[in-house]
């Protein structure tokens, strides 16, 4: 009988320091009040089932039968709602090690769901997704993108990703790359691109690196690099295009004459 109590005893301070642990981590998750209160109520009714499993083990009563019927429908389950747990899971491993917090502005780096190709053969995959965590579920992570589109994102997915968080910066970088015909001079090329940006009084963009990755018998690849501030970072990249644009129509007009 004071094996019976003291399992008790044990098993609702467990549950309590459980409680008391989760509600802890979710304070600065964004989850609703429902969703934190039934992961809570859920930890109990786990933590009270391994409890009175003690309990009956402790009376003297054979629960391996038990067990293996407990064992038997937690696998049927399991498999049938993997990726369900396996989102959930995920999503407790972000609210306990933190790698973002809301309001940060991150990039994600996955290979679930490719974003853009590499333009040349020498160039990289880097299927990224930036924007600011608006909020963080058991089941997903929503993020508002630069270009104004919110995603919602598997946690499953996330916990896979390469994290960047930029919240630390306040500049974004881009870069890019554009083919040029071989008889076009680049330094001539690098002065009229400047030119051309210099004639935006609203770009704000400085420049990081110009060079020439790649050259064939007819043309060259040029690579340029700007750091732009983060909150402008959308409308710097129009302007640059622009001038990268204004700067090949020039150029190849030139070559025609």
């Amino acid at each position: 009988m004071v094996e019976v109590v003291v399992a008790l005893a044990v098993t609702y301070i467990v549950a309590k320091i459980v409680s008391k642990t989760l509600e802890k981590l979710f304070e600065e998750a964004s989850f609703a009040e429902d969703v934190k209160k039934g992961v809570i109520k859920a930890s109990k009714y786990v933590v009270y089932i391994l409890g009175l499993l003690a309990i009956i083990s402790v009376i003297g009563v054979n629960i391996t039968g038990l067990l293996v019927g407990v064992g038997f429908f937690g696998i049927v389950v399991g498999l049938t709602a993997q990726i369900a747990l396996g989102n959930i899971f995920s999503g407790l491993m972000l609210v306990i090690f933190r790698p973002f917090k809301i309001g940060d502005r991150i990039a994600l780096v996955t290979w679930q769901y490719g974003k853009f190709p590499p333009t040349f053969s020498h160039g990289w995959l880097e299927p990224s997704y930036t924007g600011f965590v608006k909020e963080i579920t058991l089941m997903y992570t929503k993020i508002l993108t630069d270009s104004n589109v919110l995603l919602t994102i598997p946690n499953g997915a996330v916990s896979q990703s390469l994290i960047m968080n930029l919240h630390h910066d306040k500049h974004g970088y881009f870069g890019t790359q554009f083919e040029v015909p071989i008889d076009v001079n680049p330094d001539e090329l690098h002065k009229s691109l400047n030119s051309q940006l210099s004639g935006m009084p609203d770009f704000k963009g400085e420049e990081e690196s110009f060079e020439i990755l790649e050259i064939s018998p007819s043309a060259y690849i040029v690579a340029i690099t700007y750091r732009f501030e983060a909150q402008h970072e959308q409308e710097m990249k129009f302007l640059l295009f622009r001038a990268i644009r204004m700067t090949l129509t020039s150029t190849y007009k030139s070559d025609v004459k």
